[in-house]
């Protein structure tokens, strides 16, 4: 067969009936790629090389995460500066003309228009000075249901940039991204984008600009004051955005231009030959400062023209409101001169006079602006570089209690030497082209990671008594990621972001991880990172499962890639066998099932309806004291729960409170902030299930009626027992929240093999169920705040809506400028499938939804009362809701009968127990 068709040619001898007559003979190759990639490397007007040397000199590094909410322009900003940075040579077709988006290159994210996963794009940016900084942009999702990745974001930068739309101006999303930046000590810049649409969507006149420029400004300086952690004085930088600051400036990619004061300042003075201070002439820009007689005062000669006095007015919107109206009404001619003569503008060629109005508009603004990057870098290189950040950022990411400042880490952390010994972190893993692989996404915090280089990999586990979860790993290659393509570099120096790959890279890790030199070898401790600081818990879930079981080991494999993939989903798999996926709403699982059914399997996948993640609580406090004896009955333990207030739970979670808080520390938060007794605050043993969970245990036994020297050598098999008892409740295996467990008397073995820890910690879980099935047990539900931007005429409809899925409105009000309305509302989880569908059905969209998950409320009903009613194929009545939730959930997950503190009581002080009409 060689002789006759040459050596190129495969030959394939089938015989009959051996292959299925849909299966062809020869398979075709298919395309696996799932994300746009550059097949060479785009040319930039600067070099790639000296981007790379910059690296080395951390101070001249700047982090950046872009953050807002949806559509706010921050993919659309990035893409200014791409465009002129990048000779990209893309050409424009008015008829099909999409934005470019860059950084969006997921194939789900082109289909979408929207971001999905945060994207790095390291850019060369020079200032007004003419310096040069390297930018390290992470380009966040503006979906709520992606708040993972903006925490991620944020994380591994060291400064937040607020993208907000001038029109919408703050909304949940903007408010999520503040929230989170002031949690984690991230200094804030402000861009206000989208000024086109004050000029050509709602045709305001320059004084009402000026007043809604205000307004929006105005808005996210009260929503960082209002916030708890700039009131408790945590957030340790600036809290106030104003552009005569320096942190604010203003863009449109529309209109192709970004610009501070001080960049128009320039453009003035080098425009004109002014002999001025360019600081003093910036900060006269903004603000109730006017211009009359050839001098700035603080008050007009003419309150009649004060729209054309006050300085912000006559110096800026004027001229931009006056190249709007010159562009669109002119003709080429007479818009040629005016440019030439007005403006000093010669460098249009007479081509682009023809060209289309939107596109003749980029043109113009582009001349007179100049660079758009000049703006925005003289704006960040005032916020810290990674060396002034260094010692915030040691504190941010490994979360632990202060150190000591000869701590030898901190040491190398705080001075961000390229030259000194690795320590490295990786926050999230990057899907290859074709998703068989993984990168890693660093940061570098000390020395240089370097290709071929031997590290330490350790992961979230990793624990220094057992000397787990930790490998040694050779990086094979390291990165510099832009978007659509990646730079091949010899190193990522300190201060530095990037991607790495390596053999086992992305199996061994499985969310972050933190790397260190071999020169760390003998050093111990050695701190790992904390896991990634969520900005809520994912509460929608939903149960997957193979179609066909042999294909199980396929599918699990599948699942681990996944959860790789989206850092801040949770996999679980219940009694019953199903595996159950935690996510944050209808679009996070569109997007996961669909990566996990294309990218990571390839058989079919079996999916439930959408489900809601339930907490168990109390409303009482624990109605009679039991006595639990261990399995051996040679110990006993008494425990009560009650109530606790919910601002302690959203307090431990936020980070507010932590347990590693030495104990005098800890027990005046609790007297001051929660008026708890002194007595009840030194008694605070630990917190669960997690050490920031909403539960708490307090050791309230008496020195005289038990030994205490006896009971703290079980106290950590009885912090053991208590966790295992809050991370499953007795209702239906869920977490419990917002309970307190109060320790009053324990009786222990002389002999310690009798009260070892199994003994105990079954003990303790046993106690603590007992105490909550004597305390009036609740189910909790988690609940959406809705927020709704549409007009008027369609609040009431709204309404409607919302009160057949057991949700309100709570408030609306117009935003100030527009025809708009904001509307607030709140609905719970489980109710909220399909809501956007609706809402956009309804208004025929002309409303746009987002469902940010708000907090935890005691689903109506007793879930222990057997006598409620439940019809079958019916909806629950209102009053048979929690015991509705609990038979399904228990049912679904595989649990037997019904709850009932029969099953951890013996038979004796059960009856007790129904004599005196506690239970039926």
């Amino acid at each position: 067969m060689t002789d006759v068709f040459g050596p190129d040619v495969e030959t394939i001898i089938a015989t009959t009936d051996a292959q299925d007559m849909n299966e062809p003979i020869v398979a075709p190759q298919l395309d696996r790629s799932f994300k746009i990639e550059e097949k060479e490397l785009p040319p930039t007007f600067y070099s790639k090389e000296y981007m790379w040397d910059l690296l080395s000199l951390p101070s001249k590094v700047r982090n950046i995460a872009l953050c807002g909410s949806l559509h706010s322009g921050k993919t659309s900003f990035l893409d200014l500066l791409i465009n002129e940075t990048h000779d990209l040579q893309t050409p424009i077709n008015l008829k099909n003309y999409k934005p470019l988006r860059y950084t969006d290159n997921h194939k789900l994210e082109i289909n979408r228009g929207l971001s999905i996963k945060a994207s790095i794009m390291s850019l060369l940016l020079p200032d007004l000075e003419g310096n040069s900084l390297v930018c390290n942009f992470i380009d966040a999702p503006g979906h709520v249901n992606f708040a993972d990745e903006m925490a991620a974001a944020i994380r591994i930068t060291d400064t937040v940039v607020l993208v907000v739309d001038v029109i919408e101006g703050v909304t949940k999303g903007l408010e999520l991204a503040i929230e989170h930046a002031l949690k984690v000590n991230a200094p804030l810049s402000l861009i206000i984008n989208k000024i086109d649409r004050l000029i050509l969507e709602l045709r305001l006149p320059p004084l009402d600009a000026y007043f809604k420029i205000r307004r929006v400004i105005d808005e996210v300086n009260q929503t960082i004051e209002e916030s708890k952690y700039v009131k408790n004085n945590t957030y340790k930088h600036s809290s106030r955005l104003s552009p005569e600051l320096g942190n604010t400036c203003f863009a449109s990619s529309t209109l192709n231009f970004c610009f501070s004061l001080r960049s128009f300042s320039e453009l003035y003075i080098e425009t004109h030959g002014l002999s001025v201070s360019l600081d003093a002439f910036a900060t006269k820009m903004w603000g109730d400062i006017y211009y009359t007689d050839k001098k700035f005062t603080a008050k007009p000669s003419n309150p009649t023209a004060m729209a054309t006095q006050r300085t912000f007015i006559k110096f800026i919107l004027d001229p931009i409101y006056k190249i709007v109206t010159h562009t669109l009404t002119k003709e080429p001619k007479e818009l040629k001169m005016f440019l030439q003569e007005q403006l000093g503008i010669t460098s249009i060629h007479k081509s682009k006079f023809k060209l289309d109005m939107q596109l003749l508009l980029k043109e113009v603004f582009a001349a007179f602006f100049g660079k758009c990057s000049i703006a925005f870098s003289d704006m960040v290189k005032h916020q810290p570089s990674p060396l002034e950040n260094a010692s915030t950022k040691f504190e941010s990411i490994f979360g632990l209690p202060r150190l000591a400042d000869n701590d030898e880490i901190k040491q190398h952390v705080a001075k961000c030497d390229p030259l000194g010994p690795l320590i490295a972190y990786v926050t999230r893993l990057v899907d290859t082209k074709d998703a068989s692989r993984f990168y890693a996404q660093v940061r570098v915090l000390s020395g240089t990671l370097s290709p071929g280089s031997s590290v330490q990999l350790m992961g979230e586990n990793y624990s220094e008594e057992y000397e787990e979860d930790i490998k040694l790993q050779d990086i094979k290659k390291t990165f510099l990621s832009c978007g659509r393509y990646r730079i091949e570099v010899n190193g990522l120096p300190a201060g530095s972001i990037g991607l790495i790959s390596g053999h086992d890279i992305d199996t061994f890790i499985s969310k972050t991880a933190t790397i260190y030199g071999t020169e760390f070898s003998n050093h111990r401790p050695l701190h790992i990172t904390k896991p990634l600081n969520r900005i809520f818990d994912p509460v929608f879930k939903v149960a997957v499962q193979p179609a066909n079981p042999s294909d199980l080991s396929k599918f699990v494999e599948g699942l681990k890639r996944l959860i790789r993939s989206y850092i801040g989903s949770e996999i679980k798999v219940e009694e019953g066998g199903e595996y159950v996926i935690m996510g944050y709403g209808e679009l996070y699982f569109d997007c996961l099932l669909h990566d996990l059914r294309h990218l990571y399997t390839d058989i079919e996948i079996k999916v439930s309806d959408p489900m809601a993640r339930f907490s168990e609580t109390c409303v009482d406090m624990s109605m009679v004291k039991l006595d639990v004896e261990s399995n051996n009955g040679k110990n006993q333990i008494t425990i009560v729960s009650e109530p606790m207030d919910p601002r302690i739970g959203r307090d431990i979670e936020d980070g507010i409170i932590s347990i590693n808080l030495p104990a005098r520390q800890l027990a005046k938060h609790f007297k001051n902030d929660y008026q708890w007794d002194a007595l009840a605050a030194r008694s605070i043993w630990g917190f669960g299930p997690n050490d920031d969970s909403a539960a708490i245990l307090c050791d309230d036994t008496l020195p005289d009626e038990v030994d205490k020297e006896r009971l703290l050598s079980v106290k950590d098999s009885i912090k053991q027992g208590f966790k295992w008892a809050t991370r499953e409740g007795p209702l239906c295996d869920e977490p419990i929240r917002d309970v307190k467990f109060r320790i009053l008397d324990i009786q222990l073995s002389d002999n310690q093999l009798e009260s070892n820890g199994a003994q105990i910690i079954q003990m303790v879980r046993k106690a603590c169920y007992t105490s909550l099935m004597t305390a009036s047990p609740r189910l909790l539900e988690p609940v959406y705040e809705v927020e709704i931007i549409c007009f008027s005429h369609i609040v009431s409809k709204l309404t409607k809506l919302l009160d057949k899925r057991r949700g309100n409105i709570v408030t609306d009000k117009p935003i100030d400028g527009t025809q708009l309305y904001k509307v607030f509302g709140f609905v719970p989880v489980i109710e909220s499938v399909g809501l956007e569908t609706d809402i956009r059905l309804l208004t025929q969209g002309q409303a746009m939804c987002q469902l940010v998950f708000s907090r935890w409320q005691v689903v109506p009903g007793d879930p222990l009362d057997s006598s409620t009613f439940i019809p079958l194929l019916k909806p629950a009545p209102i009053n048979s809701l929690a015991r509705d939730f609990t038979i399904k959930t228990r049912k679904r997950k595989g649990l037997d009968d019904e709850p009932s503190i029969k099953k951890y009581v013996d038979i004796e002080t059960y009856s007790k127990l129904q004599a005196a009409g506690l239970f039926d």
